[in-house]
């Protein structure tokens, strides 16, 4: 007991000594406010991130216990370590500025005392810039023909005469060597690599020579696998042995057998040192995934109100990779069981014929139902930059709207093209969609001859580090003989979370002489918005809505605008919008809830 007691004691003692330190260390922090001046922009950022006093500026005194916290190891900010700092100021400053040509600066410093917080000022004059001198970028070896290593020698950065910034001398050094290497020069590398400053007489110097050595090929490709049939496997293989070797193509490979479905891990391996004349032997190693896949989804929306769907996928019902779709889908104001029979053609990756079967029953408009059968096959391919979709749909379709109720059955040919580039598909920050759609049907197996076509269009564009402007625009016109026979599904209607917010949900279009909405021959609504993220994931965003569904070719439109709250879920951007409709003179305003994918 009297050793254990010794002990405990001794802990005691070490303890409250180190509390005592910590406790004069505490009061012995010091605040500090760090004031920079004469530059701005990009070289007033590049010298905050260099200097060390900024860390520390108006940082809370916290009491830290050994061990706890990720900051537990960091030197409290002392008055002592502060003037070490700000003696280390001028070295950093002069460093930060070097990368944008800027080798003789005016560096006027000052450290002092005011109302408890002490005031580090850094007067900053960046002083003559250094200029591009002579430039010597060259390509030796096999190499230097290759359009790839031509076409990156000519996007250089550099020039004589221009103004030295060390990024593009990296940018032009990194984009030379990757091209070489993507055109299969897996040796090449630079015998000189020199950028020389001459501070005094205010010039860089720079050689760039690139000797690419010889050129490698893909050999022979081997798919360890067993699921599919063998041939059917190699179509992912987008290159044959004796092409020039490109990483890019093997990561394109990689991800095409990764996205398919078929496999749950897929490792491509190629070894330059198992080179035979120059040849790379490629191999693939794969883990089946399971064949079938079951899923479900829920969400919320103003239009839909709650809605569920399940779904099975049958990845691979043979070895030629065909595959089923089973799903179900239940909202307010529909309900559907589709089943999809897919047919991989062509290019394996973006190609496929897919055979259909479905029933939907949907509420339209006030009062308005219908109810479609449909059995129909579809090509989709990659066509150009486009994606291509032809499509033949046999559609029964029972319907009531207004006073119109009608059975018609049609044989609909129709063309999609669409296209989408962005930065970000769930959240873009740029980019656009687009969508072109025509469709008929003509014949003696239908009921109805009509001609419609609909165009979409969506667009983001960046305001800054965190705002975006947003374009939505929806147009649509049909061609028939007698509109009482066409069905609901092939008619126009307007408003809605995703049409004109502050109406609701098809609640814009031509009516009935009992008043009912019965849809229209043409279509045309945009949108504007500006969004702003002011807190992590959360923002706001205000908009103006305008549009309508007509019988007349120039319709009457009708607006709505308002404001509303945004969140980067998850599963998609959910928007909470509260609108104004202008030519509504029964509702103030209306809520609108959505979710998922803006292009």
């Amino acid at each position: 007991m009297p050793m254990v007691f010794a002990v405990q004691l001794k802990r005691s003692l070490v303890l409250a000594l180190w509390l005592l330190l910590q406790s004069s260390l505490v009061h012995a922090q010091v605040e500090v406010k760090v004031e920079i001046s004469g530059i701005d922009g990009a070289l007033l950022e590049n010298v905050r991130a260099h200097l060390g006093i900024v860390s520390h500026e108006r940082k809370p005194v916290l009491l830290r216990l050994p061990g706890i916290g990720e900051d537990a190891q960091e030197e409290p900010l002392t008055e002592g370590v502060l003037r070490r700092l700000h003696q280390r100021a001028r070295g950093e400053i002069t460093q930060a500025l070097q990368p944008f040509g800027y080798y003789q600066p005016v560096i006027d410093t000052s450290l002092n005392k005011r109302d408890g917080i002490w005031h580090a000022g850094y007067r900053i004059d960046p002083g003559p810039v250094t200029l591009v001198g002579r430039v010597d970028i060259r390509v030796e070896g096999e190499g230097r023909e290759d359009a790839r290593v031509k076409e990156a020698l000519q996007a250089g950065k550099l020039g004589s005469g221009q103004q030295l910034l060390h990024t593009d001398y990296e940018d032009t050094k990194q984009a030379l060597l990757k091209a070489a290497l993507a055109a299969g020069y897996l040796d090449a590398r630079y015998s000189r690599a020199e950028l020389r400053v001459l501070p005094a007489e205010r010039r860089a110097d720079i050689d760039l020579h690139l000797a690419t050595g010889s050129r490698y090929y893909f050999g022979p490709v081997t798919i360890e696998q067993d699921i599919l049939d063998p041939e059917f496997a190699r179509r992912y293989v987008r290159f044959g042995e004796g092409e020039p070797f490109d990483t890019g193509k093997l990561l394109e490979l990689q991800l095409a057998l990764g996205d398919s479905g078929f496999f749950r891990r897929v490792e491509v391996r190629s070894n330059r040192g198992e080179a035979v004349d120059s040849r790379i032997p490629v191999t693939i190693t794969t883990k089946p995934s399971k064949p079938r896949l079951y899923g479900w989804g829920l969400g919320y929306g103003t239009d839909t109100g709650p809605r569920i769907s399940l779904g099975t996928v049958f990845r691979r019902i043979n070895d030629r990779g065909h595959s089923v779709l089973a799903d179900t889908q239940v909202s307010r104001i529909s309900r559907a069981v589709g089943l999809q029979y897919k047919v991989p053609i062509g290019n394996l990756v973006s190609d496929s014929l897919i055979y259909k079967a479905g029933v939907e029953f949907d509420d339209v408009a006030d009062e308005g139902n219908t109810d479609i059968y449909t059995l129909g096959v579809s090509q989709n391919v990659e066509w150009g930059p486009f994606q291509r979709r032809l499509y033949v749909d046999f559609r029964y379709e029972d319907y009531s709207l207004g006073e119109d109720d009608e059975i018609t059955q049609n044989l609909i040919p129709g063309i999609t093209l669409s296209q989408m580039l962005t930065d970000n598909v769930l959240f873009p920050r740029q980019g656009y969609s687009w969508s072109a759609d025509l469709r008929g049907a003509v014949g003696v197996i239908s009921d109805t001859r009509f001609l419609r076509g609909r165009l979409d269009g969506r667009y983001v564009y960046p305001l800054g580090e965190r705002g975006r402007f947003l374009l939505r625009s929806r147009l649509g016109a049909t061609t028939v003989a007698d509109f009482e026979k066409l069905p609901a599904s092939e008619r126009f209607f307007a408003g809605g979370d995703q049409s004109v917010r502050g109406y609701g949900y098809q609640k814009l279009g031509p009516t009935d002489d009992s008043g009912d909405i019965v849809g229209g021959r043409y279509l045309a609504v945009g949108s504007a918005e500006l969004d702003y993220l002011f807190a992590g994931n959360f923002g706001a965003a205000v908009f103006v809505d305008s549009g309508n569904a007509d019988n007349d070719f120039l319709p009457s439109l009708k607006t709505g605008a308002g404001v509303g709250l945004r969140w980067r879920s998850p599963v998609g951007m959910l928007r909470l919008d509260v609108a104004h409709p202008f030519d509504d003179r029964h509702s103030d305003y209306r809520i609108h809830i959505s979710i998922g994918p803006e292009l």
